[in-house]
């Protein structure tokens, strides 16, 4: 590396001849250190709400969430599972579905999660942030039109009835213990998902952006399923 510029407040900046990059070796904001971005992800991730990550790394709320705004959703709901050599799928899948509650702004802003899991290995196959609404519920549903599903595991939820064909449709609670386990998962390691917190999203972007980083890395990396059950 070289000597390239010195910044008006007096800290020399480099230039690296291997990756044409400038970057200085001291910086007088925290936000801007290396490897600050992941350590928002990953307090996130474990519980953290924006504040205590404030307080923590010691840089602005803002900055924080300009990370989550900037950071999109990497988990594609319609997951192609035959790239992964990490997990069998089987031909005819039973799947169980389930949705639960969380809110943006104010507790008559609801917001509900809808997602959908491989009966027998806990795999989430889609998932939808909208309303509880025949609506919302079509477009998660859509995003399961390209597995070849046989039988479909709910709640006593309406919506369900109304659009999944009876005789693939099988309802009680006796079924949907193993996705009641996950939205627990779900609220312990999102506080704002939590329900008696006063850590609550504020913006619906950063709300879905933070619980497609939540299943991206706790149950995907590389492509590849992760048992996370």
């Amino acid at each position: 590396m070289r000597k390239h510029s010195i910044v008006s407040s007096g800290i020399r900046r480099w230039y690296c001849n291997s990756c044409k990059k400038t970057f200085q070796q001291k910086y007088r904001y925290n936000a801007h250190k290396p490897g600050t971005k992941e350590q928002i992800i990953k307090l996130t991730l474990n519980g953290s709400g924006v504040r205590d990550i404030s307080r923590v790394l010691k840089i602005n709320k803002n900055t924080v969430c300009s990370v989550f705004k900037k950071t999109p959703i990497k988990v594609n709901p319609s997951f192609d599972f035959s790239k992964t050599n990490s997990l069998d799928i089987e031909l005819n899948h039973s799947v169980v579905s389930d949705e639960f509650w969380s809110y943006v702004g104010n507790k008559s802003n609801q917001r509900w999660i809808w997602y959908c899991i491989e009966r027998k290995s806990g795999i989430i196959l889609a998932w939808h942030n909208g309303r509880r609404s025949d609506s919302d519920f079509l477009e998660f549903y859509n995003l399961l039109s390209t597995f070849p599903i046989r039988y479909y595991y709910t709640d006593f939820c309406g919506s369900y009835s109304r659009h999944i064909l009876a005789d693939k449709h099988i309802i009680g609670k006796s079924n949907t213990c193993k996705i009641e386990r996950k939205n627990l998962n779900f609220r312990t390691y999102l506080k704002r998902l939590c329900r008696k917190t006063i850590c609550f999203s504020k913006n619906e972007t950063i709300h879905n952006n933070v619980i497609g980083l939540y299943i991206e890395n706790f149950y995907f990396k590389n492509g590849k399923y992760i048992d996370n059950n």
